[in-house]
C-alpha cells in the first residue's frame, strides 16, 4: 500500500530568528507562545538540544493574498489547474492566490532531484518569506494535468494549506500514540525509501499541545492528515487521512482568515 506523503521543510537554523522576527512583524499574535523544536535538513523533531521558534506562522487576520510563481514554465492549463485547486481555501476564508510573472511569495517546481528537492513539500506559512529568493518554496514533484482530480485535491490542497500556516495534523500526540514505532519504520523505508531519522521527524514526534495553533481534538479526516495503513497501528485500525478539505478545515481557516463583510 503506497501512500502520499509530504516532508516538513524547514528553513536553516541560521535563518529561523529572522523568520521569527519576520512572523511577528507579518501578524503579531505570533508571539503569543513558541514552539520548542529541533530543526534538522529533513525535518523538525523534539529532543534535549532544542531551539525556540514561534509557535505561529500565520498571515494576517485581514486576510491573505500570495502571489504565485511558476518556475519550471508549465503551460497555461497546468497553472491554471494548480491555481484552482489552491484558492480551494478561499471557499470561506479570505484567501487567494494569484499567479505572477515576477518573483512570488509562493513559488511553485516540479523537481525530482537532489533528494532534499523531490517531492511534495512545503515551507509553512511566514517561513517562506525567508526562504531563498531564487529557490522553490513549493515543489508538486512530476505534477501534469494527467493526474487525476483526486490527486490534484490531496496533494495541492494539502501544500497550499501549509503555505497558509497549517501543521500536518497527524502530529498530534493522539494520533502518533496509536502508530507501532517499529512497524512504522520497516513501512516507511520501504514505502518511501525513508531513514529512521525521517520517519521520527515526519510521523513519530508529536506536536506539543500548548503550541498547537488547530482545534481542540484530533481530525484524522483533515486534509492535512496522512493515510496511515492500520498495519502500523497499535490498535490495527487506519487513519484514513483527508482527501479534500472539509468542513472542520474550513471553519478554521474561516476563523482564522475571516472574510470581510460586504
Amino acid at each position: 500500500m503506497a501512500v502520499i506523503t509530504c516532508r516538513s521543510k524547514s528553513l536553516p537554523t541560521a535563518s529561523l530568528a529572522r523568520a521569527a522576527r519576520r512572523a511577528v512583524e507579518v501578524n503579531p499574535a505570533n508571539a503569543i507562545a513558541h514552539r520548542v523544536v529541533t530543526r534538522t535538513p529533513t525535518g523538525r523533531v523534539g529532543g534535549r538540544k532544542r531551539i525556540a521558534v514561534v509557535k505561529g506562522l500565520r498571515w494576517p487576520a485581514t486576510g491573505v493574498r500570495l502571489t504565485v510563481q511558476f518556475l519550471d514554465g508549465p503551460g497555461r492549463d497546468l497553472r491554471t489547474r494548480i491555481l484552482l485547486h489552491m484558492n480551494a481555501w478561499g471557499t470561506h476564508a479570505n484567501v487567494q492566490f494569484v499567479e505572477t510573472r515576477a518573483t512570488g511569495k509562493v513559488r511553485i517546481a516540479r523537481l525530482d532531484s537532489p533528494e532534499e528537492m523531490a517531492g511534495y513539500w512545503s515551507y509553512l506559512g511566514t517561513e517562506l518569506l525567508d526562504a531563498p529568493p531564487d529557490e522553490p518554496t513549493m515543489n508538486l514533484e512530476g505534477f501534469t494535468m494527467k493526474e487525476s482530480e483526486a490527486k490534484f485535491r490531496r496533494v495541492v490542497r494539502h501544500e497550499a494549506g501549509h503555505t497558509l500556516g497549517f501543521e500536518h495534523e497527524h502530529m498530534r500526540n493522539a494520533l502518533v500514540q496509536r502508530i507501532d514505532r517499529r512497524k512504522a519504520f520497516a513501512f516507511f523505508d520501504k514505502d518511501q525509501g525513508w531513514t529512521r531519522e525521517e520517519v521520527e521527524e515526519q510521523v513519530l514526534t508529536p506536536l506539543e499541545a500548548r503550541t498547537l495553533m488547530g482545534t481542540r481534538t484530533s481530525d484524522p479526516l483533515s486534509i492535512m492528515c496522512y493515510q496511515l495503513p492500520g498495519s502500523i497501528m497499535k490498535d490495527g485500525r487506519s487513519i484514513r487521512g483527508g482527501r479534500d478539505i472539509n468542513a472542520t478545515d474550513h471553519a478554521f481557516a474561516a476563523a482564522l482568515y475571516p472574510k470581510r463583510l460586504k
